[in-house]
């Protein structure tokens, strides 16, 4: 009986109890979709053509010269995107004119301070009343800048000793210059029989660009805003303007007493 009850127990021993056993969770593989997002391509909007402006910002005749090519074409001067006209002349020497055309005058004065301080501080002169700057560049050509509102004008001269003046004089009459410096110019120097102009005098503490007047001519004289220093008389007197020694400095007025009179800005020859 015993051996019976113990075959039992080793039978329900053997046996597995349903749900008593540890279930393998299942593994579900699972394929990633990896999805590529194709960049849209951004076409640059297109610049329309310049040669049809070359009428109106090259000057297609200057006697005696022969406009032998032009070109116009975008540019970029530094990271200024600009407007570039160009005009070859040809004579018995060559000119080569660009104009500069900037999308406003903020863009061109970075420009100026940038790229061309030097030239314009140390090498600016009056020339017709306007201020130009003249320079010689690596290759011996004699260069004029300047600017007008939103142009920056060079003239580049292919010889060393001077700019072609037919080529200058038509441009600047075109784009008047509007430069400024730091520097001051005065167009005749110490030449009492020639009416200059100083760009830099100060007066009462305002800085102004001063013509040679006759003292019975000033409008400060006439307006009793100036007494001479001097003792000057409504004849002779002449107020000149001058540059200091440091011509970084602002210029003064000069007093000068004409031998045979005053006429017109400057001291009369006879």
């Amino acid at each position: 009986m015993k051996k019976s009850w113990l075959f039992l127990l080793l039978l329900m021993a053997c046996t597995q109890i349903p749900g008593s056993a540890i279930q393998t969770p299942e593994i579900t593989q699972t394929t990633e979709t990896t999805t590529i997002i194709e960049t849209p391509v951004i076409e640059k909007p297109t610049r329309p053509p310049l040669n049809d402006n070359l009428g109106t910002y090259i000057i297609q005749k200057i006697t005696p010269h022969a406009l032998v090519s032009t070109d116009a074409i975008w540019d970029t001067i530094s990271i200024v995107p600009v407007e570039r006209y160009d005009a070859l002349y040809q004579s018995d020497i060559t000119i080569l004119a660009h104009v500069f055309k900037f999308s406003t005058r903020e863009e061109l004065k970075f420009i100026v301070d940038t790229q061309f301080y030097s030239i314009i501080n140390l090498g600016t002169t009056r020339y017709q009343g306007q201020t130009i700057a003249i320079y010689l560049s690596q290759e011996n050509h004699r260069i004029a800048v300047w600017t007008s509102g939103n142009f920056l004008i060079i003239i580049e001269t292919y010889i060393p000793d001077y700019v072609e003046r037919n080529v200058l004089d038509a441009y600047l009459y075109r784009y008047p210059s509007d430069l400024e410096t730091e520097k001051c110019i005065d167009s005749d120097g110490a030449d009492h029989l020639i009416q200059g102009t100083t760009n830099r005098v100060k007066i009462d503490g305002t800085t102004m660009e001063w013509t040679d007047v006759c003292y019975r001519d000033s409008a400060l004289y006439k307006n009793k805003q100036y007494v001479s220093r001097k003792g000057l008389s409504e004849d002779d007197g002449l107020l000149e303007g001058r540059c200091e020694n440091n011509i970084g400095n602002p210029g003064y007025i000069e007093e000068y007493a004409c031998h045979r009179g005053c006429e017109s800005g400057a001291c009369k020859l006879a």
